[in-house]
C-alpha cells in the first residue's frame, strides 16, 4: 500500500503480461446486447446526468470490445468517442483537455501505472469538464484476504477514500459525487 495515497497495488512482478490480459479480456461478453452489462453500466448515469450540460463532446476511456456506455451517454445528449488500448487505440483520441466528459468504468484497477495512467486520465478532461470512474473501492470493513475483487488477476489496483482524496489534490479536481462504493465523479478545476 502506498503511504500517500493509500492505494493497494500487487506486486508488479506478478502481472499478467499483456497477451494475457488480452486474453482474459476477450472472454468477457461485455457489449450493447448483454442486458445484465448495459444495466451494469447504466449504474453510472443517474448521478453523472445531475451534472451534464446539454449538449457534450465525451470520451469513453477503456470502452472494451463492444462500447456500450457510448450509447447510454448519446441518449443523453453527448457526442461520444470510444478508446480502448486494446479493442479501440486510436491514439488521436488522447489529446490533452479535449473532452466535456470523460468516463473511465472498470478500467482504473487494471492501471500497471498508475501515475502515468492517471496523468492520461486526468489530462483529457477540459478544465470544468467531468471524469466519471467506476471500480469497486475497498475500506477497512473488507477482509482483503477474501475480497473477491482482487482475485481477477488484471485488477492490479486498488482504491480507496484516502486515494481518492490524494487524486483530487494530485489532479486539482473536485469530488462533485460519490457512492462510496464504486462510483466517482469528479470535476476539473480550473488551471
Amino acid at each position: 500500500m502506498c503511504p500517500n495515497c493509500a492505494l493497494i497495488f500487487k506486486n508488479p512482478g506478478k502481472f499478467w503480461s499483456d497477451e494475457q490480459d488480452i486474453v482474459r479480456y476477450t472472454t468477457h461478453n461485455n457489449n450493447s446486447e448483454d442486458s445484465g452489462y448495459v444495466e451494469f453500466l447504466r449504474k453510472i448515469i443517474p448521478p453523472l446526468k445531475l451534472f451534464l450540460p446539454k449538449k457534450f463532446n465525451a470520451l469513453d476511456f477503456g470502452c472494451g470490445p463492444g462500447p456500450t456506455l457510448s450509447l447510454l451517454l448519446e441518449e443523453e445528449g453527448g457526442m461520444v468517442e470510444n478508446y480502448d488500448p486494446i479493442f479501440f487505440p486510436d491514439a488521436h483520441l488522447l489529446v490533452p483537455e479535449t473532452y466535456d466528459v470523460v468516463t473511465s468504468t472498470e478500467v482504473v484497477e487494471h492501471f500497471k501505472t498508475p501515475k502515468q495512467d492517471w496523468d492520461l486520465l486526468t489530462g483529457l478532461v477540459k478544465d470544468s469538464g467531468l471524469l466519471a470512474v467506476m471500480t469497486l473501492f475497498y475500506s477497512e470493513e473488507i477482509d482483503f484476504k477474501s475480497w473477491w475483487y482482487k482475485n481477477d488477476a488484471t485488477h492490479v489496483v486498488f482504491y480507496q477514500k484516502k486515494t481518492i482524496d490524494y487524486l483530487t489534490a494530485e489532479y486539482n479536481l473536485e469530488v462533485l459525487y460519490t457512492d462510496n462504493k464504486s462510483i466517482v465523479i469528479f470535476k476539473k478545476r480550473e488551471s
